[in-house]
């Protein structure tokens, strides 16, 4: 794991315009926000996990490049996934205190990450000297907020499917959806696709198994193509 970072500079102020949080802003009100915030930027590599505690107990967390894993801990260390948040998504934030009271939050990188993390008090508590690029951003994250209840009722719908065949077709769905293609890549192993459906790993193997052979779907580690699209109406 690495912190720091110049987001300053001027390929990495292009990038972050292309994010919720900055939508409609200028890359000088980008620069003044950042300057203003502080924030701390850490890059976590393929495996890595850290732990929102400590430093990083109360943050506004902004995922800058990179796909990672929001997981719940339980006092005995029982995990629990929460959701998959990807850069390229519009709900690429976390918020490690106020949208998982009394719970320790771990984030576990799918692939190589950067976050940006800065305190929440840098967006709700108004400052004269930025308080137009402040409004901008609130709205901004008032957005994303949408974004994440969007995310939670999908989950939601996913989880409510009686069977583990039926989860899967669920989920798939959603995941054609979202890329309006019927061949995409889901941001999980096969034990974090479990974990996300809240099945046991055996299961779902039996059901992906089940459902190539009738020629439904086709998948390859965690590449999955549609074959029998009627399969998705609902």
């Amino acid at each position: 794991m690495e912190q720091g970072g110049d987001w300053l500079n001027g390929f990495q102020i292009d990038s972050l315009m292309d994010k919720t949080l900055f939508h409609g802003m200028r890359r000088g009100e980008i620069c003044a926000f950042l300057e203003y915030a502080k924030p701390t930027c850490v890059k976590l590599y393929e495996g890595q996990t850290l732990t929102a505690g400590k430093n990083y107990y109360n943050v506004l967390g902004l995922l800058v490049a990179g796909v990672v894993h929001v997981n719940s801990v339980d006092y005995d260390g029982t995990k629990t996934m929460l959701r998959a948040i990807s850069a390229q998504g519009t709900s690429d934030m976390f918020y490690s205190s106020s949208d998982y009271q009394n719970r320790l939050i771990e984030l576990s990188a799918f692939t190589d990450a950067e976050i940006m993390m800065f305190p929440p008090e840098s967006v709700l508590e108004a400052d004269e000297s930025v308080l137009l690029v402040q409004h901008k951003v609130l709205v901004n994250m008032i957005q994303t907020q949408r974004e994440l209840f969007h995310d939670i009722k999908k989950k939601v719908e996913v989880l409510s499917q009686r069977t583990v065949r039926d989860k899967i077709l669920r989920f798939l769905h959603w995941c054609s959806e979202e890329e309006r293609c019927y061949e995409f890549t889901v941001p999980f192993t096969r034990e974090g696709l479990a974990d996300f459906l809240a099945v046991d790993r055996a299961s779902l193997s039996r059901s992906l198994s089940a459902l190539k052979r009738e020629g439904v779907i086709d998948f390859h580690r965690n590449k999955f193509r549609i074959i029998t699209t009627e399969q998705f109406r609902y």
